[in-house]
């Protein structure tokens, strides 16, 4: 997860500097305009100094032609074909255009196919642009949720719903790739894809790997934590040394996706516990330990180990409803 600069919090700075040096002090009305205009830019562009900021993309070669550019903590997946591209997912809305550049650096072939690994914003926000001239493809629970979640102002076609959808497995030759869609039934969400690219030896995850960082679990949208770890342990079963692409954080392999599906059995079995014992959710959050996992560090507020407790007694008191 790269740490930038929080720019957001320094319109705040200048304000108190502002109210000193305006407010406190003597000054005449030339100094105090001339210190008004110098720092007017960081009330008026907060935004686009933090998006240059905090998206900054980066591109690293896994194997053979296939890549994965992080777009601030998303990952993408761009594989190079003589005659075109094939790309997993497109990060945010406003990301699409500096990573359209990016792509282009890599190859100036048009892109064939956008693969969507599950609906979530900061993985499909750039469809239109991304998937503009290509084919989108994803499973059909991942295309129900993106139609059942359009605002009134917006169409399938401008926000790039995808026009292919599988609902099991689908096999896609890629020139001499050979590249298979999976879905293994509700996991983070209802419609996740794994993607499996065989003569490369890597698996593109999705958010079925949150690498070093506690998962994002949608409950809302039909997560299931125990099969989100069986379907971790069949992959790894199946594709032992294959490289592992998270949708979040570095690059890896399948032994760390199995140190993964380590903390969400853990997870899933201290919370059974919890509940069993009558414990509520909140107590749940402040009772399990969980200092055998530091290399899965918390996120800010929203991406935290007492989080995930949240999601799973919400999933697993909701089942037993």
């Amino acid at each position: 997860m790269r740490h930038s600069v929080k720019w957001t919090n320094l319109p705040l700075a200048f304000l108190r500097i502002f109210y000193y040096q305006i407010i406190m002090r003597k000054h005449t009305h030339f100094q105090r305009l001339l210190f008004i205009a110098l720092i007017l830019p960081f009330f008026i562009f907060p935004s686009d100094i933090k998006s240059q900021q905090d998206f900054a993309i980066t591109v690293e070669k896994v194997a053979g032609e296939l890549y994965c550019l992080n777009v601030g903590s998303v990952n993408v997946t761009v594989l190079k074909g003589n005659d075109g591209l094939l790309i997993v997912d497109s990060s945010y809305a406003r990301t699409a255009n500096p990573l359209m550049e990016e792509i282009a650096k890599l190859s100036p072939q048009k892109i064939q196919y956008l693969l969507i690994t599950h609906y979530h914003g900061d993985h499909t926000g750039g469809n239109a642009i991304i998937g503009k001239d290509a084919q989108i493809v994803s499973h059909e629970n991942c295309k129900k949720t993106m139609v059942a979640n359009l605002k009134p102002e917006e169409t399938e076609e401008g926000i790039g719903i995808p026009q292919k959808t599988f609902t099991a497995d689908l096999a896609l030759p890629f020139e001499d790739e050979n590249v298979k869609l999976i879905h293994f039934g509700p996991a983070h969400t209802s419609g996740d894809t794994v993607v499996i690219f065989e003569k490369a030896k890597v698996i593109v995850a999705g958010d079925l790997f949150f690498h070093g960082m506690p998962p994002y679990i949608d409950v809302n949208n039909g997560s299931d934590t125990k099969n989100w770890v069986a379907l971790i342990e069949i992959l790894c079963e199946k594709y032992p040394d294959f490289k592992v692409i998270p949708g979040h954080g570095k690059v890896t392999n399948t032994a760390e996706y199995l140190q993964f599906a380590r903390y969400l059995k853990y997870l899933r079995k201290e919370v059974a516990s919890a509940i069993e014992a009558g414990k509520t959710r909140q107590q749940a959050q402040e009772s399990i330990d969980f200092s055998g996992f530091s290399a899965i560090q918390d996120q800010g507020e929203f991406l935290t180990k007492k989080e995930n407790v949240g999601w799973v007694y919400d999933e697993m008191t909701r089942k037993q409803k």
